[in-house]
């Protein structure tokens, strides 16, 4: 059965594109919170007294880290809509001008992240092998974790890419 909207346009009931839309989007939320755990709690503390973190010298590894937050704030925002999509087979508000909004915030959003990926797999293979005939102990753990991180943001990134060709798909569509 499908339900009619004033537009003319149904959304048939069996449709999976709402549910894949919001999984999408929680895919990227949750992959972008393990990105932000692992930033802050990745922390080492070299023979010298120095304390190696995300932000103490690496612009990449800063980079991905507000990158990740500003993913987290747009998809966090964008997850509710995808709820009441998913539930009343609608968009919350049906302008037409608002699906531009979403599909020009996911494209840059899955930009953004994309870069972040860049940033993060550039910035610790070259550090990580800056480093690799050196004896400090833990700073190959520290690495290893931010390979970690750029996975999980890489995640974030797919699901950000996924998430905006649903956009324009509604965007086609004119829903």
């Amino acid at each position: 059965m499908s339900q009619v909207r004033y537009d003319g346009y149904s959304e048939p009931r069996s449709s999976k594109v709402p549910i894949f839309s919001l999984a999408a989007r929680v895919a990227t939320f949750a992959s972008l919170v393990v990105t932000v755990v692992i930033l802050q709690t990745n922390k080492v503390t070299l023979n010298t007294g120095f304390r190696l973190t995300y932000s103490s010298l690496f612009h990449s590894y800063r980079y991905m880290f507000y990158v990740s937050i500003l993913g987290l704030v747009y998809t966090a925002m964008q997850i509710p809509l995808a709820v009441y999509y998913l539930r009343a087979r609608k968009r919350l508000i049906e302008r037409y001008s608002l699906l531009h909004i979403d599909f020009y915030g996911d494209k840059i959003m899955s930009l953004l992240l994309g870069a972040g990926v860049g940033a993060a797999f550039g910035a610790t293979r070259d550090l990580n092998k800056a480093y690799e005939e050196s004896n400090v102990p833990k700073i190959h753990d520290f690495f290893d974790l931010s390979y970690v991180a750029a996975v999980f943001i890489l995640i974030g990134c797919l699901g950000s890419a996924i998430s905006s060709i649903f956009s324009s798909l509604a965007l086609s569509k004119g829903e």
